[in-house]
């Protein structure tokens, strides 16, 4: 299930990131590995505001796509 269809407030874990290799690696650098745990802040028309590692970060609809999350990715 792509990270575009999870909802503001839930915590969810990062299942693959799908792209060519210089998007997974610029995603990968922003901290969007396979494993980590993110926090949906915010959705505005697709875009997204979460945090992963700590930090805040901004995607747009068509980068944030490109991260599937696992059905069911809530984390207790």
């Amino acid at each position: 299930m792509p990270l575009t269809l999870a909802r503001p407030g839930e915590t969810i874990r990062i299942k693959k990131i799908s792209g060519h290799d210089d998007i997974k690696r610029h995603l990968e650098s922003l901290g969007f590995v396979a494993g980590e745990q993110l926090t949906i802040v915010n959705e505005i028309s697709g875009n997204l505001i979460l945090i992963v590692k700590g930090a805040r970060v901004a995607l747009d609809k068509t980068m944030a796509s490109r991260i599937h999350i696992a059905m069911g990715g809530a984390i207790a």
